[in-house]
């Protein structure tokens, strides 16, 4: 947790529009992860302000409304620590724990993306694509194995999907990478086709650089989360 509201209303300030500090650090809700019996405490207004489906949960008269507790299956306690991390802190690599953006997993990225796509938490999508981007521009990441995870975890019309895509064309030959026998039962098969639709239909990204600095076309926007500063 913060140590003072002061660094907790600057870790707030880049990610979205907000109310008054004291709405957001009001009573504290209990969240217990099953199978792995983890618990974690966080401020109710917090969570409720930056994911639509805890604030339903707490605002409607449900079990977890009256009892302040909130049950969670099948979450990672790990990418649930990263979550409460970026809710405190505004990020999700653990510099106390001696990590940085060149040792975080591109996997351990994805699951977090995973984790606010599925809660609702558009802030912390957009933070994720920010920070893969960033790591891509000084080692591009290794993608193997994760297209199906992603393609199976995400929606269709998933923001993380396209980045990947363009990632894909951007990496440049992708008729002999789909031919090697040893990565075709890696892909899924929409993602092949949304892979050859990209590259085909439209310009791709020319650089690192580029794709960098189009990162806004990968983010959500709403009326908590404006739109990118151009």
């Amino acid at each position: 947790m913060c140590t003072s509201n002061q660094s907790l209303s600057t870790s707030m300030a880049a990610q979205s529009t907000k109310p008054p500090l004291r709405q957001l650090v009001d009573e504290i809700v209990t969240i217990k992860l099953e199978p792995s019996n983890k618990t974690f405490y966080i401020h109710k207004g917090l969570l409720c302000h930056h994911s639509s489906v805890f604030r339903t949960m707490m605002e409607h008269d449900w079990k977890e409304k009256q009892e302040g507790i909130v049950t969670l299956k099948d979450e990672d306690p790990e990418t649930f620590q990263r979550f409460m991390l970026w809710l405190y802190f505004g990020k999700v690599i653990d510099n106390e724990a001696g990590e940085t953006i060149e040792t975080v997993t591109a996997r351990q990225l994805v699951d977090c993306y995973i984790l606010a796509d599925r809660r609702d938490v558009p802030a912390m999508q957009n933070y994720i694509i920010n920070t893969y981007l960033r790591k891509s521009r000084t080692a591009p990441p290794l993608l193997h194995g994760l297209q199906r995870y992603i393609w199976r975890s995400t929606p269709e019309q998933s923001h993380l999907r396209r980045l990947f895509v363009d990632i894909m064309v951007l990496r440049g030959d992708i008729a002999a990478e789909f031919k090697d026998e040893n990565e075709k039962d890696t892909y899924d098969k929409s993602y092949i086709v949304d892979v050859l639709i990209r590259k085909y239909a439209t310009p791709k990204p020319i650089s690192w650089d580029e794709l960098y600095k189009k990162r806004c076309d990968y983010h959500i926007h709403n009326e908590k989360v404006p739109p990118c500063l151009k």
